[in-house]
């Protein structure tokens, strides 16, 4: 058969049918190349999305983390304070389980500042801070409540635990080191005046059971501790309620 005999008995539709599906076929396989470049572009897009959400995640926690530290001594504020001791207040109300409040005192701050000055004073009151934090459970909660005061919450302690941990937080500071070992006086070692703690006590329900009374009791105990010549602790008084 000749090429015009093969064309006329439907050689063409034939040769129109190959050029189709070939043509279909480089279509194809150019329409798959462009959606792997475009899978690859957008998964690029995730990624980077993706990075810049974990960035800003990061952002909003360290400003919040910013915005509950105390920015003299690096410990929570007393804003934080305030919430941590509502958070612990309604679990022990549900749960039933104690917690004690420490309310903490340095002795002879203010002649240790009339001493050496205001801004060495505050490095001080840094130091003391950063060494008090790290001698309670990672669990508790550390704060500075105002001036040269703060406040360690203890979850699940009773009275007996909360004066073991009182204790070990004076003996921090009598002992006049930092972290590192190093005096919170002169680089010698010679400290006039020589800062010492005193701590008030007081332990959910015992000594109170809202924040207002747990606060009180605990300052009433640490004035008596203070009375008694400071660099000590004392246990608030158990607060009975007459019925009638």
């Amino acid at each position: 058969m000749g090429a015009t005999d093969w064309l006329s008995s439907g050689g063409w539709a034939v040769l129109v049918l190959s050029l189709a599906t070939v043509s279909l076929a480089f279509a194809l396989a150019r329409l798959a190349l462009l959606l792997r470049e475009r899978d690859r572009r957008n998964d690029a897009q995730l990624a980077a999305l993706r990075r810049e959400l974990t960035g800003l995640e990061q952002g909003r926690s360290d400003l919040e983390r910013l915005s509950a530290t105390d920015p003299v001594t690096g410990v929570w504020n007393y804003r934080y304070l305030q919430q941590a001791l509502a958070k612990e207040l309604a679990w022990a109300v549900q749960d039933g389980r104690p917690f004690a409040l420490l309310l903490c005192d340095i002795d002879g701050f203010g002649d240790y500042t009339a001493v050496h000055g205001h801004q060495r004073a505050l490095g001080t009151l840094r130091d003391l801070a950063q060494r008090l934090s790290v001698e309670i459970r990672s669990g508790d909660t550390f704060a500075r409540y105002g001036g040269d005061e703060f406040v360690a919450l203890l979850p699940d302690a009773r009275g007996e635990g909360a004066a073991s941990v009182a204790e070990r937080l004076c003996y921090a500071v009598r002992r006049g080191l930092t972290a590192n070992g190093q005096s919170w006086g002169d680089p010698g070692g010679s400290v006039e005046p020589r800062l010492t703690l005193s701590i008030g006590i007081a332990c959910f329900p015992d000594s109170g059971e809202h924040a207002a009374s747990l606060v009180a009791a605990a300052d009433k105990a640490l004035a008596e501790a203070k009375s008694g010549g400071g660099d000590g602790w004392r246990l608030a008084e158990i607060d009975v309620v007459l019925s009638d």
